[in-house]
């Protein structure tokens, strides 16, 4: 095995911290999936197959690269959180290997013709992890509530994030007891507004600040991102809080959600 730019990179993965951490959980709850899968969505520093990356994004040039000995046909993809882990899997016939790839643009890359995604399947079992193609639809959604994340907290003064706003599915509040979307106030904002979550554990976390006794009334459904807009604009709301209750809570204001729907019609 050879390697570019031995020094390259973090010293230490987050995204294998969350393994290690995940694997000493007994039992482990989804609430300790839900932080793997927003580790390694939220990692920027995965190596993966040179031959996926020209496939999936016509990538051949990486800041780090590994080459290991000639790989053969597999169905499964095989990747490494970080040099570390990377060096593990020496002399497997893996072929060459780059980096880094940031985790919103592995897992959604991730399509039918893999059988799985491998993370680090030379280290210890505690650092690995596993998702079935099957998973692929959930693997993708991280990674857009990440994007999403990210977009809203690079936002700053400038325009909604509408293209990622738009592509991603959320989680709209309901209300059990009124039969509809739930409505909040927000202090600065003239008006009533519905709220949606990124992510299952932006859900939990909000379900979990609630006084004990009404945990039980708000329900939530799933829905995609320019479908939210637009029920938006038809029940007249003032706008939208995402991830309420979490420290990167964000409001949109009716301008914003018009903005973002009309940007969707000029595209």
């Amino acid at each position: 095995m050879t390697l570019a730019d031995p020094n390259a990179g973090p010293p230490r993965s987050l995204a294998r911290d969350a393994l290690i951490a995940f694997a000493q959980r007994q039992p482990a709850t989804q609430a300790d999936v839900d932080h793997v899968m927003r580790s390694l969505a939220a990692h920027e520093h995965w190596l993966v197959p040179a031959a996926f990356a020209a496939r999936a994004w016509g990538q051949t040039q990486f800041e780090q690269t590994i080459a290991f000995p000639q790989a053969g046909p597999n169905p499964n993809l095989n990747v490494f959180s970080d040099v570390d882990a990377a060096t593990l899997a020496e002399g497997q016939p893996l072929g060459h290997y780059g980096g880094p790839i940031d985790g919103v643009r592995l897992l959604r890359a991730l399509d039918p013709s893999l059988e799985a995604l491998i993370v680090n399947p030379a280290s210890p079992r505690e650092h690995q992890w596993f998702v079935a193609s099957g998973g692929f639809e959930i693997a993708a959604g991280w990674a857009g509530a990440i994007a999403v994340e990210r977009a809203l907290a690079e936002r700053g003064n400038g325009p909604a994030p509408a293209a990622e706003l738009r592509a991603h599915k959320f989680h709209l509040l309901l209300d059990k007891v009124a039969q509809g979307v739930a409505q909040v106030q927000l202090p600065d904002i003239d008006g009533n507004m519905a709220v949606c979550f990124t992510a299952t554990d932006r859900v939990a976390e909000y379900v979990s600040s609630l006084p004990p006794t009404v945990r039980h009334l708000p329900d939530f459904a799933p829905i995609d991102g320019l479908q939210l807009f637009d029920l938006m604009r038809s029940i007249g709301l003032a706008g939208l809080v995402i991830n309420a209750g979490s420290d990167d809570q964000t409001a949109l204001t009716g301008e914003d959600i018009t903005e973002i729907i009309s940007s969707a019609t000029v595209g």
